[in-house]
């Protein structure tokens, strides 16, 4: 029993200092007023650069969730917790795409 109490603790210290997955991040509320004076064509534009953008601060949160995991378990539980990564990034990312989609949706489907 005291065990398993030690395991449960020790993987519940791991992981609370692990990164978050990408796909676990929300996305971020964004000032939309850039998007409603874009044309569709303009706005098909920023959703494919946001859409890159988005991919390549994605990645940079997987590996900081790595980094963050490898750390935790070979290293010192918690360390990882010291380590940055791009939550916040991530967040406004899927922001503003969801608000590039938003806005083409509204004004440019089916034109």
């Amino acid at each position: 029993m005291i065990r398993k109490n030690v395991l449960l603790t020790a993987s519940l210290l791991v992981l609370s200092g692990c990164a978050s997955s990408p796909s676990d991040i929300s996305p971020a509320m964004v000032d939309t007023s850039a998007y409603e004076k874009m044309t569709c064509e303009g706005l098909l534009m920023a959703a494919n650069n946001e859409g890159v953008n988005l991919e390549s601060v994605s990645k940079d949160q997987r590996s900081a969730r790595n980094w963050d995991i490898a750390l935790n378990i070979l290293i010192i539980p918690g360390l990882g917790a010291m380590t940055g990564d791009s939550e916040r990034q991530v967040a406004e990312a899927k922001g503003r795409v969801l608000a590039i989609q938003n806005e083409y949706g509204r004004r440019c489907d089916g034109s």
